[in-house]
């Protein structure tokens, strides 16, 4: 019953792999972390850049923020398959 619920089986009892799979699933975490803070600022400094623009001259940006979104989503999912 706990091996069909669990995420990670581990086959062996060996207490180093247990330490091994700890350190990955750290790593994992912290990778998502790091991810989600890039993501939350790019797309923070994209709106008080299209924010402020769009103040000073009178016109929305749209197509440069397009683009640079495009950019960037292109750019993130190269990393991620990796």
């Amino acid at each position: 019953m706990a091996k069909e619920s669990a995420d990670v089986v581990i086959l062996d009892d060996n207490f180093s792999t247990i330490v091994t799979v700890a350190k990955w699933g750290r790593s994992v975490y912290t990778n998502i972390q790091k991810f989600v803070q890039f993501q939350l600022t790019v797309n923070i400094v994209a709106l008080v850049l299209n924010f402020s623009s769009a103040c000073l001259t009178g016109m929305c940006f749209l197509l440069v923020l397009k683009i640079w979104r495009n950019g960037l989503n292109l750019i993130t999912a190269t990393v991620t398959e990796f």
